[in-house]
């Protein structure tokens, strides 16, 4: 579905960019440029911001659910892919490091009510799981919680069922969300057993599964650090902890 969309966007864009959204000798403002990208953009295609970067003459143009493009000031380029900063002391991912920030950003901005949050006693690192109830690496690093706990790992949960709104494992996980003992409930469901079918108006399952696609999860585990930094997959307590210091 996303990969749909991304294909429909770029041809879009391209389009535009050839010169058949505008003219190729004037030069348009972030403001001039959304205006335009609006009126060519299907209404299902989400279009947030556009943006200035650090490359004179370009903007990032951020969409609902998939990666950012950048397109030239006056309509004749467009660009998809990582943009990098030549440094005397290499080449620095500058896309990575706004993704990091808008993942940051994003997480911060939730209510910390939402997540299903397993403390240890001195907390030393903070990180933010997309899981599922269903999934096995999930199941084996909830079989480690107190491994993590114990190196001073205190673990967020979201909700990221992957087999989407409206599916089994989004009712489960929804119901652990829902319950009066969440953390136990969710435990339970990790080892497989079974808990009560719950239903309330303040689930965030589908706010966490929608915010999930926007930063660019793609399977669970997927662990954000505090810093916004993306740690795709499984790792075990010790492992993981070695990468939160050299992040941090």
């Amino acid at each position: 579905m996303i990969n749909k969309l991304f294909s429909r966007i770029f041809l879009l864009l391209f389009l535009f960019a050839s010169g058949c959204g505008i003219a190729n000798d004037e030069v348009y403002d972030e403001k001039e440029l959304k205006e335009k990208l609006t009126q060519i953009l299907p209404q299902e295609i989400d279009l947030i911001s556009v943006e200035k970067t650090e490359m004179k003459g370009f903007f990032e143009v951020n969409f609902e659910g998939i990666e950012p493009l950048y397109v030239s000031s006056d309509g004749n380029y467009l660009v998809s892919g990582d943009i990098y900063l030549i440094t005397t002391e290499g080449l620095v991912n500058k896309s990575e490091a706004r993704r990091d920030y808008q993942r940051k950003t994003l997480i911060n901005n939730l209510n910390k009510e939402e997540f299903i949050t397993f403390e240890p006693e001195e907390i030393l690192h903070n990180i933010y799981v997309f899981t599922d109830v269903d999934c096995g690496y999930c199941r084996q690093f909830h079989n480690q919680i107190d491994d993590y706990l114990n190196l001073g790992i205190k673990v967020n949960y979201l909700a990221y069922p992957r087999a989407g709104i409206n599916s089994d494992s989004f009712d489960k996980i929804s119901s652990a969300w829902c319950n009066d003992d969440p953390n136990y409930s969710l435990t339970l469901l990790k080892q497989g057993k079974n808990i009560d079918t719950k239903d309330c108006k303040d689930n965030p399952v589908e706010k966490h599964f929608n915010l999930g696609n926007a930063i660019g999860v793609q399977g669970t585990p997927s662990i954000i650090t505090n810093e916004g930094k993306m740690i795709p997959g499984y790792l075990p307590p010790q492992d993981l902890l070695n990468i939160l210091v050299t992040k941090s």
